[in-house]
């Protein structure tokens, strides 16, 4: 019987409901473990908050292990070596470094008014215990960071730069609502960060009076997308970067529009500017491409910022334009419509490659809790963590360079949300209490890439075997600049361990079991 070689990838998952049982007390990771929901969560306050443990300096033969488990580790680093067999029944995964696919961006979250809002309302002691969690040394150390321009949902009320009607030349345009709360929290993140974060921004809708119905919730553009509204509402976005630079934060990347197709499910019930692929592409070709490229040439400009089944007509239509091409420099996804990846779609990532192989791919957004039947938050839900775990691994192997979250941070109830489109996040605060958050298991997925996954690195080969009881784990490795070799493994069976072992050529074998439904992530040197 022949066996096919695998690469890791990811399938359609069939969810089982499973009855939680009540487990023993996790081991010890640091962690300030509080049993909620499925799984439980780490608790911080002012006083104290678990970290990562550093790689530190390996040896030739040294591999680091960072895994995550339903029971209670979160990201506990467990020291291996080199083996020079497999260990018996494991299960053989290969690196090949020589052959080589997409280069990384990054991963990290979104800097919306809601995330600012709630962090405000912890002590000073306890908003710099979250800020390190995703940006310091011994934290998450994000790398991207999405900035909405003006309001969306997730702000307590709709705003614009520019509220007066007819302002073609924007001489009202003020960022001065920013400067509170959001800017500084920006500002924050940056100055604590020894890594570069790439910043980039999308807008919801331009003020009400640019669009032809005076709304920014559903609204089209004001006599067409080349009008002179539209190019005043380009100069808007551009002076949005100006504006932002005078305060000491500079911006990688521009999309051009958040979720333009909009939803019936749910549009028009935020602010929303929607038009189609042609439109966009006229957008771009006449306003957007030739003003942001003009003022700000380095500015990368992405296309779409909407669910992955839009990819192949949008991309078609939009790249297909020649002019509007040149202006763009990636393509924009979100996860939404895989309903928290119940039904994979990820080829559609895929085909982007394939077919426009010089833009790059970005996840730009992606929680859990919108959906109606399970909306908001689900405080210590393992498998919404697993959710965001499944999804980063299938977007990136099928060429996403980077993977970015929604909310970095929300109530306890999901918002604030002037739309009541309240949803989950991997940290939730207790503003009430005003000392306390929490780290939801979507944290620590995240950081199974992040932490490790740093900027410039490049995916490498991983492959198995598929046999007949073994249906190969979802997986994806990566070389990074630093010369380090990151692997990363979600064991999706909900009932069964997993012994692998994972094989470097001309190093060994690093031999590790795998709790059900856990997550590891292997470093050692090149």
């Amino acid at each position: 019987l022949s066996v096919p070689k695998m690469r890791c990838n990811i399938a359609l998952a069939v969810i089982f409901t499973v009855v939680a049982f009540a487990s023993a007390e996790p081991p010890s990771s640091g962690c300030d473990f509080v049993k909620k929901g499925s799984a439980g969560v780490c608790r911080c306050t002012s006083s104290y908050c678990d970290t990562i443990a550093p790689v530190g300096s390996l040896g030739d033969k040294d591999a680091a292990v960072y895994r995550s488990t339903k029971e209670g580790e979160r990201l506990q680093r467990l020291d291996n070596m080199f083996a020079d067999e497999p260990a018996k029944e494991a299960h053989v995964y290969t690196i090949d470094a020589s052959k080589k696919y997409q280069t990384m961006l990054g991963f990290g979250g979104a800097f919306t008014d809601a995330a600012a809002i709630n962090i405000n309302k912890l002590s000073k002691g306890a908003q710099t215990k979250l800020y390190e969690a995703y940006y310091g040394d011994d934290g998450l150390q994000y790398t991207i960071g999405r900035v909405p321009i003006a309001s969306c949902d997730f702000s307590t009320s709709i705003y614009s730069y520019d509220d007066v009607e007819g302002d073609l030349e924007l001489k009202h345009f003020s960022i001065d609502m920013d400067l509170p709360e959001k800017i500084p929290m920006i500002k924050t993140a940056l100055g604590m960060s020894k890594r570069d974060i790439s910043l980039f921004a999308s807008s919801w809708s331009p003020p009400a009076w640019m669009t032809a119905e005076n709304t920014t919730v559903g609204g089209h553009f004001k006599d067409g997308p080349s009008s002179p509204t539209s190019v005043a509402y380009a100069k808007y976005i551009s002076k949005f970067f100006d504006a932002y630079k005078d305060q000491g934060i500079d911006f990688w990347g521009l999309t051009v529009a958040n979720e333009p197709v909009g939803n019936p499910l749910y549009t028009p019930q935020w602010q929303d500017l929607i038009m189609s692929a042609k439109e966009q592409a006229e957008f771009v070709r006449e306003a957007l491409g030739p003003v942001v490229k003009g003022d700000h040439p380095d500015i990368q400009i992405m296309m779409l910022d909407d669910q992955r089944p839009h990819i192949p007509d949008w991309s078609d239509t939009v790249l297909g334009d020649e002019k509007a091409s040149s202006y763009i420099d990636g393509i924009a996804i979100h996860w939404y419509s895989a309903m928290e990846d119940l039904f994979s779609n990820f080829h559609y990532i895929t085909y982007a490659h394939d077919h426009h192989p010089d833009k790059f791919l970005l996840a730009t957004e992606a929680c859990t809790g919108y959906l109606p039947w399970a909306q908001g938050t689900k405080i210590g839900d393992w498998t919404r963590g697993e959710m965001y775990m499944k999804d980063m691994i299938g977007d990136v192997t099928h060429w996403a360079q980077g993977w970015t979250d929604w909310n970095i941070a929300l109530d306890l109830s999901g918002g604030p949300n002037w739309a009541k489109n309240v949803v989950d996040a991997p940290i939730l605060i207790d503003t009430e209490d005003g000392d306390t958050f929490y780290k939801n298991p979507m944290f620590y997925a995240m950081g199974h890439f992040s932490k490790f996954v740093t900027p410039g690195s490049v995916r490498i080969d991983l492959t198995t075997k598929r046999g007949i009881t073994n249906k190969p784990l979802p997986c994806v490795a990566f070389k990074t600049p630093e010369g380090t070799i990151v692997a990363i493994f979600h064991n999706d069976s909900y009932f069964f361990e997993k012994a692998i072992a994972l094989n470097y050529p001309g190093k060994g074998y690093i031999n590790v079991t795998l709790p059900a439904r856990s997550f590891a992530t292997f470093v050692f040197n090149a």
